[in-house]
């Protein structure tokens, strides 16, 4: 079975031969290739390359005796200053990472929320927005977990943000009084689905943006994709025209 320490070595970017011979010359202080060979069990013809490639990560250093030439273990507390200078360069080049990823249009970009205040920020999320929202939304089902207050507050979040909402509602009362109230009917329009037609999860479509809460289980996801939430929207679209 593999030692604690070789299995960290290895996380640290050192290959299972040289976490051998590293190890190896650790043990003896330091060693000819010969000696880190029996020490080791790696091939003799394989050290060489290891060995140097640790010499140039600062692990070992070279000393010569005469006609041969020793590997001398560092120490082990440069492990430590070798990461730490790995994350210093590393921390040169993130503002550039960061801006080629933010840049893809390709990579769905996805959040998970959970609980109450979880889907509180979904909702505050979603109707910050100066566009068109659409959704597929329950009523019944939102007022099991908010009150009409916090309807109120998400309905007056798109308006002072300048947005629009396109719902469709399920065919119950809840809706229908949802749907009657004086600022939604300022910046939303909403159409009723089919008495049959349950609603199990709340879908809302604002720009790049997809959310789904689902209220059974109070966890909720944004995701943000143009492709994703056009074809959301689309989708809602079409079931207007149709109902």
């Amino acid at each position: 079975m593999e030692s604690p320490i070789s299995s960290i070595l290895k996380e640290f970017g050192l290959e299972p031969k040289e976490v051998a011979i590293y190890l190896a010359v650790l043990r003896l202080g330091k060693a000819t290739i010969s000696e880190i060979a029996r020490e080791s069990k790696v091939k003799r013809t394989t050290i060489y390359e290891h060995a140097d490639r640790l010499t140039k990560e600062n692990l070992f250093h070279k000393t010569a005796k005469g006609r041969q030439v020793f590997y001398v273990a560092e120490d082990p507390a440069k492990l430590a200053k070798i990461l730490e200078r790995k994350h210093k360069r590393l921390a040169t080049i993130m503002p550039d990472l960061q801006k080629i990823y933010a840049s893809s249009t390709h990579r769905p970009r996805m959040r998970y929320y959970e609980g109450i205040e979880g889907l509180r920020t979904i909702y505050l999320e979603m109707t910050s927005t100066s566009q068109v929202m659409y959704s597929i939304f329950s009523t019944e089902k939102f007022l099991t977990l908010f009150s009409e207050k916090d309807s109120d507050i998400f309905i007056t979040n798109l308006y002072e943000h300048g947005g629009e909402i396109k719902d469709l509602i399920e065919h119950n009362a809840a809706a229908k009084k949802y749907a009657s109230n004086a600022l939604y009917k300022k910046i939303g329009k909403a159409k009723t689905l089919p008495e049959q037609f349950d609603v199990p999860v709340d879908l809302m479509v604002a720009g790049d943006k997809v959310s789904m809460i689902s209220y059974a289980n109070l966890v909720g996801v944004i995701i943000e994709n143009p492709e994703i939430a056009e074809l959301q929207r689309t989708l809602i679209k079409f079931i207007r025209r149709s109902v």
